[in-house]
């Protein structure tokens, strides 16, 4: 089976939580002997020297770039809106990909041409035209609620009168694109639930962002008061949930244990963040070595407000064995229960004294993290969620 793959960005390396979903699941094909081509766009945001990837990564993928420049700017926002088009959307029209992606049909044939995300449907009538291949749409979020989950958090009117804006335009969008692919994956039954509800008759998957579990490795928890989070923070979503833990959990974690400390990393990392100063508080925006930081750490925290699908890092945290404390909102997706995967909090008093539970606990911190590497190993390696795939391919 061959299958082309159109990404937003390029998927490797796999240092953001888009990247390795798409990577892993180039991993899923690659070890159930399905073949892949890899065409995405490489913007000016994640932009990748693709001759410096690996020999071994370029041979197995095939992977081809269209550079695009799709940075917001003031007068195509403003167009789209006039023209009651999606701006989200808009930004990713490029008669560069298309060309390239023309050729690409033309030059092969595939099985499967899978879109890994809306953002890239605008490419489906070029796609029908050039090729026979079966299109399925992967759902990393369903976007639209991204837009309205943040909107109902901001406060400025005007701000969230543009958002609700946004949310409106893409949710048309994205409820139109549905029926015109063949098959669907989303990441979780909460999204399979909502896109049903938008209308989608088309056949579905829930297929789930799976791991490697070889390549990671299970930490044994240290004995220390380390709190810490690892997050692109150009994700609006990390953003929001780091912005609302920095003023309304921490300092309640802090007047019942002055020993604890928090560590923040992630690239795009504010400036108002980067600099701030305040007592047991470490702050990086870059980290050189994954494995050392979380090894570093007791508690893992995944504080998201807002947001749709699944969060890799969790998954990534679990396989490791972290501790890890989060909302209902970021486990969404994930089958992890209260106190027996992972702790969940939603106001700030709750996620404050599930940390605080959890440095007073060593031996829950151990019972937690072996419970979660467990369930990664039996319902999130790659091999296995690349076999469901495959076998939904041929079936659907």
């Amino acid at each position: 089976m061959k299958v082309l793959q159109l990404c937003l960005k390029v998927p490797y390396p796999p240092n953001d939580g888009g990247a390795i979903a798409m990577h892993n699941m180039q991993q899923s094909w690659w070890s159930n002997d399905v073949q892949v081509k890899v065409l995405t766009f490489n913007t000016i945001k994640y932009l990748v020297d693709l001759e410096k990837l690996s020999n071994d990564y370029k041979l197995k993928s095939k992977i081809e770039g269209v550079f695009l420049d799709n940075r917001v700017k003031i007068f195509g926002a403003f167009k789209s809106l006039l023209q009651g088009k999606s701006y989200n959307v808009e930004r990713f029209v490029s008669n560069d990909f298309a060309e390239k992606l023309k050729e690409v049909l033309k030059k092969d044939k595939y099985d499967v041409v899978q879109l890994e995300s809306i953002y890239v449907a605008s490419y489906i009538d070029i796609i029908r035209e050039f090729s026979d291949a079966k299109i399925v749409l992967r759902t990393h979020n369903v976007e639209y609620k991204i837009w309205e989950r943040l909107s109902k958090n901001i406060a400025n009117p005007f701000k969230k009168t543009y958002l609700q804006i946004l949310t409106a335009q893409l949710k048309k969008y994205e409820s139109g694109i549905l029926n015109q692919v063949d098959a669907i994956l989303p990441l979780t039954w909460d999204d399979a639930t909502l896109l049903t509800k938008m209308g989608c008759r088309k056949p579905m998957m829930v297929l789930s962002i799976g791991v490697d579990t070889s390549k990671y490795q299970f930490l044994s928890p240290p004995n220390n008061q380390v709190v810490f989070h690892l997050g692109a923070m150009d994700w609006m979503p990390n953003s929001e949930g780091v912005n609302w833990f920095l003023k309304h959990v921490w300092p309640l974690v802090e007047q019942k244990n002055n020993k604890a400390e928090l560590r923040l990393a992630g690239k795009g990392m504010p400036s108002k963040i980067l600099n701030l100063k305040r007592n047991n508080v470490k702050i990086q925006e870059w980290v050189d070595d994954v494995n050392n930081y979380f090894e570093a750490g007791q508690v893992m925290i995944v504080p998201l407000l807002s947001g749709s699908g699944m969060r890799v890092k969790i998954i990534e945290g679990m396989a490791m064995g972290k501790a890890i404390v989060t909302t209902s909102i970021g486990v969404e997706g994930i089958s992890a229960t209260h106190l027996d995967h992972v702790l969940i909090g939603d106001s700030a008093e709750d996620f404050a004294n599930a940390i605080l539970k959890l440095l007073e606990d060593e031996s829950l911190v151990k019972s937690i993290g072996l419970a979660a590497r467990k369930l990664v190993e039996e319902r999130y390696e790659v091999h296995f969620l690349g076999k469901k795939w495959k076998e939904f391919m041929v079936n659907s």
